[in-house]
């Protein structure tokens, strides 16, 4: 009787299979975490949605709070893009902003400074913004990224806070990232403003628009 053998897979094989498995599996296992975290938020609608009347802002320089030196200018874009994709004021450009604040010291950019600030940008709501966490962690199984911002709109002409909310989002991949492999801004920065941009659109539905203030027709005399 002839005797078949067969060949069982190296122990490379094995591994290569094993690291594909996990690949896979990594690929079937990204969660997004947070979706409802940190609702809290303040805001005067009166002033806001009823009365209507704020009309231009300016969106100015976020303060880093984080390791990253560019997560301030991330999280200031990426704000800007959804206040003009998502809601109808007025935006200063953020060229425009920078240009008017150049001659001023960076410690004009906060609140107690409104009376400075609305000279120099002439706009009816200053936006403040603070980058608290930006990470980006990535292994060979495993990866992460986090945000999180705290937001303030301040009435330029009295200083008084009429919107102001803190949010994060974060995002778990487990399984083989390529992000371990290339690990450079240009890799990492693409998943870092993904998240700005999921935060900033939850963020601004607490935020009234202006464009909800309600309009009172006259009635018709017969």
């Amino acid at each position: 009787m002839q005797t078949v053998h067969y060949n069982r897979p190296c122990w490379r094989t094995r591994g290569a299979l094993g690291l594909v498995s996990i690949w896979l599996a990594g690929c079937a296992m990204i969660t997004n975490e947070n979706i409802n975290d940190a609702t809290d938020f303040q805001s005067d609608h009166v002033k806001l949605a009823v009365r209507g009347q704020y009309r231009s802002v300016a969106v100015l320089p976020f303060e880093n709070q984080t390791d990253y030196p560019s997560a301030s200018q991330y999280a200031r874009q990426a704000f800007f893009g959804t206040m003009a994709a998502y809601k109808s004021y007025s935006l200063q450009t953020l060229e425009e902003t920078d240009a008017r604040l150049a001659n001023l010291p960076r410690s004009v950019v906060d609140p107690a400074q409104y009376n400075k600030l609305r000279a120099a940008l002439g706009v009816d709501l200053l936006a403040f913004g603070s980058v608290i966490e930006q990470d980006h962690t990535y292994g060979v199984v495993y990866g992460r990224n986090a945000v999180r911002v705290k937001l303030v709109l301040v009435d330029a002409a009295t200083g008084a806070v009429v919107w102001q909310s803190e949010e994060g989002r974060s995002r778990t991949l487990l399984g083989m990232s390529f992000m371990s492999m290339f690990d450079n801004e240009y890799m990492w920065g693409r998943e870092i403003m993904n998240r700005y941009n999921e935060l900033f659109r939850d963020m601004i539905v607490t935020l009234p628009d202006r464009s909800a203030k309600l309009s009172v027709q006259p009635q018709e005399t017969k």
